[in-house]
């Protein structure tokens, strides 16, 4: 008897969030599970089709671009029902707006059985035709999976979603890819003052998704005025990377900031790093929050959006006033000043990861729900 197949549908193929979490359960869900999955993007190729590929999961892409442009969804819709309808899915799922709004309606249209929407924070799509367009687009879903409370109440608010359609399920990571180093392993080299605590944040440096880097650089600024010994390593990239630079020029530290740009060894920087922060004003969960706990690093993070869920205050990280960069640098002190508290508050980190948010746990829940034993 054929497995069942289960077929995810994504927007696009680009770095990110959503992409990461699927590449994340489709990993897992082929090591364990016994399922046929394929996955369909609606518009170009990219870096994470391939990790899929990789997988040995089929990949369509649909390019609807032009389409989109001429904004014919009624022929997206078509074209992804007529997908649905020659491969036969028994489960589709719609990771973010586009692929939840058109994919799933398409699906239904199929008579696919079961439809599930993922909302894993879309908080700019949020226009009167957005809000409008989710809330008729809920009934294509039996469910609709939220990262964390704060998006749940968020998703409630702004789409009218029905309560008893939303499932909260905060994002995993994969344990066996963010590993702490060894104590013997050499840490990667970064242009920071010799002996500096170092701090690691990661994320776009774009203005669409604004994760406010400029609020850690200010705090590591103020640390460095009470004369603590910090450095702060940014990963990522985008158009704010030059007004980053001048500001840690203007306010006197661009020998403790250390701009990366784009890597593809993110384990084994922040492995190399000691404690990580966050600046983002609203962010519905934040998997590279557990992705630096699984790194074995304690974490501070904003009280707003859904990463703070994450953490256990004072046990795991700390949690300040969002955008507020005097509390960051409190914090931050806090952990420079008592290194043993640094270890502790990171070993409890690393464990409470792997208690609560593995991948594994993740999938077992998430086919629990839709009636499928693992």
């Amino acid at each position: 008897m054929p497995q069942p197949l289960i077929y995810h549908l994504i927007d696009e193929f680009r770095l990110g969030g959503a992409q990461t979490h699927l590449v994340t359960i489709l990993a897992d869900a082929q090591r364990r599970l016994p399922y046929r999955h394929r996955v369909g993007g609606l518009f170009e190729d990219g870096p994470i089709a391939a990790e899929i590929r990789a997988l040995g999961i089929e990949v369509d892409l649909f390019d609807l671009r032009a389409d989109f442009q001429a904004r014919r969804y009624d022929l997206v819709v078509a074209k992804l029902r007529r997908r649905f309808r020659e491969v036969g899915p028994g489960l589709v799922e719609a990771h973010l707006t586009w692929s939840r709004l058109l994919g799933l309606p398409a699906a239904a249209a199929a008579g696919v059985p079961r439809r599930v929407g993922f909302e894993h924070g879309d908080i700019y799509m949020k226009s009167r035709s957005m809000r409008v367009a989710n809330f008729l687009g809920q009934v294509a879903a039996q469910e609709v999976i939220v990262c964390s409370d704060a998006l749940k109440q968020w998703v409630r608010d702004t789409h009218r979603t029905s309560e008893r359609r939303l499932q909260v399920f905060h994002n995993c990571v994969d344990v066996k890819r963010f590993v702490p180093r060894e104590p013997d392993a050499p840490r990667a080299a970064f242009s920071l003052p010799e002996g500096a605590v170092r701090f690691v944040t990661v994320g776009t440096l774009g203005r669409g998704v604004n994760k406010r880097v400029d609020v850690s650089i200010r705090a590591t600024a103020l640390a460095v005025a009470a004369g603590a010994q910090v450095g702060l390593v940014v990963v990522g990239d985008g158009e704010q990377r030059g007004e980053l630079e001048e500001l840690a020029s203007r306010l006197g530290i661009s020998d403790r900031v250390d701009f990366l740009g784009m890597r593809s060894d993110v384990p084994a920087i922040m492995a190399s790093c000691d404690v990580f922060v966050h600046a983002a004003p609203f962010e519905p969960f934040g998997i590279v929050c557990l992705e630096a706990m699984a790194c074995g690093l304690p974490v501070i993070v904003p009280d707003k959006g859904g990463i703070s869920e994450a953490v256990r205050e004072g046990e795991t990280g700390f949690i300040y006033a969002t955008l507020d960069a005097d509390a960051l640098a409190r914090a931050m002190i806090k952990l420079v000043i008592d290194p043993a508290a640094l270890a502790a508050v990171g070993a409890a980190a690393l464990a409470d990861v792997r208690a609560r948010f593995t991948v594994e746990s993740y999938n077992d829940r998430l086919y629990s729900l839709y009636g499928i034993a693992s």
